[in-house]
């Protein structure tokens, strides 16, 4: 892979998010190739490495980290690193991505504990809101790469709910925030553990715990959230597909029996209503 004399040239953190859009174009376009196949894809931002191919849930995971961590000093890397995370989410084969995501969520969950308690429809937790920049908070979070439906913010304590997506890919954009805030020591452990809060949001994805802690987030989760585990909601969502394919079929049956009927009467001959003829009589 070839690199410009571009890349030799250093930006600085107001020119970054111009910087990704360039690179996301290239993206686009083709000049840096990421999937390689329907199982495999690589990473054009990192040559020389031992582990450039990796399967979906890898590349989202290494895009995401790397674009995402406040340990990385290279401006440029971190941008190209963004536009692949955009690239992903924006213009992977929609039907693909949403398999695959499911396919991580399942796998994540089941690798920590499969009876673990989500708040469902997805949120993620806020703390350390600051009230006078409530306004433009989900402005600040999209930029970031933070894929949402809308934040909530509570009347006290500190604190605003963002909500996701209800399918497969909300779980992992949920479970994408929480790490998000993780990778820059601002995750739920953290804002637990300080002694005195640091500046900025801390930020998790809502679970068992906070929909049964005390207090204005308790009542906002039990009010808007019902608790779900992953097995839960994968045996629900089976048995919405069966109904559903049971009631398409019973449509399908329905209209093929109106169908046969109308061309039945169509194809039925008239009724012929025969006048005899009278024979003229001759005297």
């Amino acid at each position: 892979m070839s690199y410009s004399s571009e890349d030799e040239t250093d930006i600085s953190e107001s020119e970054l998010e111009e910087y990704v859009d360039r690179c996301y174009e290239q993206l686009k376009d083709g000049t840096q190739k990421v999937k390689l196949s329907d199982d495999v894809y690589r990473c054009p931002y990192c040559p020389g490495k031992k582990k450039i191919v990796y399967p979906f849930k890898d590349i989202f995971q290494h895009a995401t980290d790397v674009g995402k961590g406040s340990q990385n000093r290279d401006i440029k890397h971190k941008g190209k690193h963004l536009s692949l995370v955009r690239y992903i989410k924006n213009d992977l084969d929609k039907e693909d991505l949403s398999s695959k995501l499911t396919g991580l969520a399942l796998e994540v969950s089941q690798g920590s504990d499969v009876n673990e308690l989500f708040v469902w429809p997805w949120m993620g937790i806020l703390a350390n809101v600051d009230v006078e920049n409530i306004g433009r908070l989900k402005n600040d979070l999209t930029k970031r790469g933070i894929d949402l439906v809308r934040v909530r913010q509570l009347y006290s304590g500190g604190y605003a709910v963002v909500e996701f997506k209800k399918d497969w890919s909300g779980f992992h954009r949920a479970l994408m925030f929480e790490k998000e805030f993780e990778v820059d020591n601002h995750g739920k452990k953290d804002y637990y553990a300080a002694s005195r809060l640091a500046d900025g949001l801390y930020g998790w994805f809502a679970r068992g715990d906070d929909y049964y802690s005390k207090g204005v987030l308790g009542e906002y989760l039990q009010k808007n959230g019902d608790l779900k585990t992953i097995g839960e909601l994968e045996t629900e969502e089976k048995r919405k597909t069966r109904l559903l394919i049971a009631d398409l079929s019973n449509t399908i049956e329905q209209l093929r029996m109106r169908l046969d009927k109308l061309e039945s009467n169509y194809r039925e001959p008239p009724t012929v209503i025969h006048v005899g003829s009278q024979k003229d009589e001759t005297n």
